[in-house]
């Protein structure tokens, strides 16, 4: 892993870590006993997923390319064998956009969502040799996270990279998520 990617790797643990420690996660990373999981379908939180990505692309409001690879469901480490537990996470680029309008749609982006419930808990520059910028945001009520990162592809064009992740839910009765991807 290149410096950035570990910084990047960092900032999105350190995003999950804010949301998921109101969900059952002790400091220390193991789970608290008998923790209630929201019940959700992979199919609902695969949805879900979906729409904050695309509100999160409407409040960037940069018209650009997107990457197409859209959400997957991740292992929870309460849970190493999937019968039940399961987060989602969407990471998605934008580019083909000058860097000043991808400053602005980070701009947008600390302005609008914590009027739609998101909290600003983190807002700063990785340690890389670009300095990226970065925004973290977490919504409880919803159970997920955002961070957002203008980066330098090879070619030394900005894009921003936006990954979605959700807290751990558990599916209903009778559904696994296992063979989801």
């Amino acid at each position: 892993m290149r410096g950035s990617e570990r910084a990047l790797a960092g900032l999105l643990a350190l995003g999950a870590v804010t949301l998921l420690g109101g969900c059952g996660i002790m400091s220390d990373g193991s789970a608290a006993e008998n923790t209630p999981r929201t019940i959700r379908s992979v199919h609902d939180a695969r949805q879900m997923t979906r729409d904050i990505s695309s509100g999160l692309l409407d409040t960037i409001a940069v018209q650009g390319r997107t990457s197409e690879p859209g959400p997957g469901v991740s292992l929870c480490e309460e849970d190493p064998e999937r019968e039940r537990l399961y987060k989602m996470k969407h990471t998605w680029s934008l580019s083909q956009v000058s860097r000043a309008d991808l400053e602005q749609g980070m701009d947008r982006l600390r302005q609008e969502l914590p009027r739609q419930g998101w909290e600003l808990v983190g807002d700063g520059v990785v340690n890389n040799a670009n300095q990226s910028p970065y925004v973290t945001f977490d919504n409880t009520d919803i159970e997920y996270s955002v961070n957002v990162r203008l980066a330098t592809t090879p070619d030394d064009d900005p894009m921003l990279v936006v990954t979605v992740v959700s807290a751990c839910f558990s599916t209903p009765e009778g559904e696994s998520p296992r063979g989801q991807h």
